[in-house]
């Protein structure tokens, strides 16, 4: 064999195993997300989809139900980068927040991951995250941001998405970060969406613009029919250079 053949032999070889390698790490995270059973009267979907180029990236959900299966807690984070080079820091970010979630008081949950993240020895450890916790026997809820674009709640009277005031500061920036709750009750028929800024921001448009984008198309997707709405979202978002992930949990109607 000469130099050439052994070259290309040992560079298909080296591939093949850094895409097992990724390959790996995108199963502990889907493992990690994957979204607990509700008791009847709930619903919840999620889809994702990763930067130009990639299969999976660096959003991810972690939840937990609470054993009497009366209150769901819900974190849906991206962290910093896209595709691939995001991947092993939401492995290692959703491992810890899997063991916070369960481990801290709801209201401490974003400030402890934030305090996490300061510990890590990379300057680019940092992310966003909203967090929701719903009381499944009363529909109560409260949203809590850190620096996550805003959540929209479905006004089944209106039939419209209203945009959520829940605000926050990233994770990982600074010792304190500023995390404003929001809280609400959602009736059946109800629902919330959370969503990661790849679904919204592009080059060609602002925040503001996406948000409005986003309302309508996901107004039309819930219209047609709410099962696989996420899905039909996010099929509309152009694949860009960030990841993009939908989530929504709904109060089913009577």
């Amino acid at each position: 064999m000469n130099d050439h053949a052994e070259s290309a032999e040992s560079a298909d070889s080296a591939d093949a195993g850094e895409l097992a390698e990724w390959a790996r790490l995108r199963d502990r995270l889907l493992e990690r997300g994957r979204l607990p059973a509700l008791p009847d009267g709930w619903s919840h979907q999620s889809a994702m989809l990763g930067a130009e180029g990639y299969e999976y990236g660096g959003d991810f959900i972690v939840s937990d139900l609470a054993p009497d299966g009366r209150s769901l807690q819900m974190v849906l984070v991206d962290v910093c980068g896209s595709g691939a080079t995001a991947v092993p820091a939401a492995v290692q970010f959703a491992g810890a927040l899997q063991s916070l979630i369960v481990a801290v008081p709801e209201e401490a949950l974003l400030v402890t991951a934030n305090t996490y993240l300061q510990r890590q020895p990379s300057d680019e450890s940092i992310a966003t995250a909203v967090q929701v916790v719903i009381d499944l026997a009363t529909g109560q809820y409260r949203i809590r941001s850190a620096g996550h674009p805003p959540a929209l709640r479905w006004d089944a009277e209106a039939q419209v998405w209203q945009v959520d005031n829940a605000r926050g500061t990233a994770l990982g920036v600074d010792e304190a970060p500023e995390v404003v709750a929001s809280s609400g009750t959602l009736a059946p028929g109800e629902a919330l969406l959370f969503y990661t800024d790849g679904v919204v921001e592009s080059r060609s448009a602002g925040i503001d613009e996406g948000i409005a984008w986003l309302r309508s198309v996901a107004r039309a997707a819930v219209l047609d029919r709410w099962e696989g709405a996420a899905a039909r979202v996010v099929d509309q978002v152009d694949r860009g250079d960030d990841d993009r992930a939908v989530l929504i949990v709904r109060r089913d109607g009577i």
